[in-house]
């Protein structure tokens, strides 16, 4: 926990001071040593809180970075939209929070429907095709440039709906992915996994696209990552 919120921090940082500087090193080198350090141990100790082999695990592997990556992707959406609307169209809070709306129906409606697909065509088919929604749809906010002319409706609307879609159906397929197979002693093992996953992409992850300095640039960053990650899982039985 030290590590990451330690690097976190460093990379967020970068906004402000230089990467020489010491308010980013101190803490970037820092979290990397910690986070090091705590690999070390757990690849020596008798009982490992986190057994590497675990996560060498290519199909868990694959799920664990779609779930980390569509965290990102809607953290970052959230943020970047939530200031564009204020900031350069100047709509007020409650006119950006029904800006969202739309995309809290998605994810719900796109939840609800992943469950009996995986029925139909498996957890692995539902994964990458909601990797690749979600990959569409940052690809589609990322085009627009966030032109402050550009229409809600037209521009930002459908870019929204698919990635909340995406994601929903991503983080359910991943899920199982994640924890398939996993022997009864290790699951507890496996829910922390996951939960961790969700947690490093809006941190971490979403800290490094802020070193890039423009918002369609991370936003197209995201999209293209996701879109590696659902080729990738297409591929792993």
């Amino acid at each position: 926990t030290g590590g990451i919120t330690l690097a976190s921090y460093g990379l967020v940082v970068t906004d402000a001071s230089p990467w020489s500087s010491a308010d980013v090193l101190v803490p970037l080198l820092g979290g990397t040593a910690l986070l090091a350090a705590f690999w070390h141990a757990e690849r020596h100790a008798r009982d490992p809180l986190l057994p590497p082999r675990f996560l060498l695990d290519q199909q868990r592997a694959l799920a664990l970075t779609a779930i980390a990556l569509s965290a990102c992707g809607t953290a970052l959406t959230f943020v970047v939209l939530s200031l564009h609307l204020q900031q350069a169209r100047d709509w007020s809070p409650l006119q950006t929070s029904a800006a969202f709306v739309p995309f809290a129906i998605a994810l719900i409606a796109s939840g609800r429907v992943a469950g009996p697909l995986f029925g139909r065509y498996g957890a692995r088919a539902v994964t990458t095709a909601g990797l690749g929604t979600g990959a569409a749809g940052l690809a589609f906010l990322a085009l627009t440039r966030l032109d402050a002319h550009t229409s809600y409706a037209y521009g930002l609307l459908p870019g929204l709906v698919l990635l909340s879609a995406g994601t929903a159906a991503s983080f359910a397929g991943a899920t199982v992915r994640a924890t398939e197979g996993v022997p009864q002693q290790q699951t507890g093992l496996a829910g922390g996994v996951l939960n961790t996953a969700m947690e490093f992409g809006p941190t971490v992850l979403f800290a490094v696209l802020l070193t890039l300095g423009s918002d369609a640039s991370s936003l197209a960053v995201t999209g293209a990552a996701l879109a590696v990650v659902a080729l990738l899982n297409h591929r792993t039985k």
